[in-house]
Parts: C-alpha cells; sequence; structure tokens
C-alpha cells in the first residue's frame, strides 16, 4: 500500500514537473522590441544582436526557402498530374484496343454462323433418302428371304 501511494506521487510529479517544462519552453512574448545600435552603444534591453548583412541573410534566406517549398510543391503536383494523365491514356488506349479484339471476335463469331448457315439450307444433303432407301431394301430384303424359306421348307 506504501509503495502505491510512493509511486502515485512519483508519477504525478513527473507530470507537474514536465509540464511546467513545457509551458516554460512554449511561452512567447507579444511585446516585440526593435530597435537600431550603433557600435560602442548600450543595448536598451536583453536580446540578440544582428547585423544589416545577417538580418538581410535571414529575411533572404526565409524567402528562398519559401520559394524552394512552392517550387518543391508545384514539382510533385505536376508529377502527380502527368501520372494520372499517363494512366488515363493507357487505359484509353487498351479499352480501344479490347474494342477491337472484340469487333474481330464478334466478325468472326457472324461469319461462321452465316457459312454454317448456308452450309445447312443451301446443300444437296441425300442422307435423308440414302436412310429411307436402307429401310426399304432391308424391309424387301426380309421378305423375300421369308418367303424363300416358306417355299423351300414345304
Amino acid at each position: 500500500m506504501f509503495q502505491k501511494q510512493i509511486i502515485t506521487i512519483l508519477i504525478s510529479f513527473f507530470f507537474v514537473s514536465s509540464s511546467t517544462f513545457a509551458f516554460a519552453q512554449t511561452s512567447t512574448s507579444t511585446a516585440a522590441k526593435f530597435t537600431f545600435l550603433d557600435a560602442g552603444d548600450k543595448a536598451p534591453f536583453k536580446g540578440t544582436l544582428f547585423s544589416p548583412e545577417a538580418t538581410a541573410k535571414l529575411l533572404a534566406d526565409k524567402e528562398r526557402t519559401e520559394q524552394e517549398c512552392k517550387l518543391k510543391i508545384k514539382y510533385e503536383s505536376d508529377k502527380l498530374q502527368a501520372k494520372c494523365i499517363r494512366d488515363s491514356d493507357l487505359l484509353l488506349i487498351e479499352l480501344a484496343i479490347e474494342k477491337k479484339k472484340y469487333n474481330i471476335i464478334v466478325g468472326a463469331q457472324d461469319e461462321e454462323i452465316k457459312r454454317l448457315q448456308e452450309i445447312a439450307l443451301g446443300s444437296n444433303d441425300y442422307s435423308t433418302l440414302w436412310f429411307g432407301g436402307g429401310v426399304l431394301v432391308g424391309i424387301v430384303t426380309s421378305v423375300a428371304i421369308f418367303f424363300a424359306a416358306a417355299e423351300i421348307a414345304r
């Protein structure tokens, strides 16, 4: 029980102390001060002193960084747009190819159907006649053999 209380106190102390550090680091002064100094002048307040060249460099670096960021964004955007256009064009080409293949296959099937219909309708097919003739000859032959066998048996 006593250990739980100590652990709870230590954890609470850790959170309280870490949050005060965070607040101390994030507080900023809203009353910014600015002044120009000549060599040998005393600074009217505590702060950091930059030469005009260093200030110009900081401002130029900021502008350059902003321009680089804008250029990178434009480059990536253009690259993605080009990829999108390329993919779209490829899909359109694939669609056109598939349509051509479909039309070729359907055309070949239609030609085959027409050819088979012409064969079926316009052919001189005598297979039914041959079948009927064969059955008739078989019947006549059977009857003739029957009468011949009956005459022989008498």
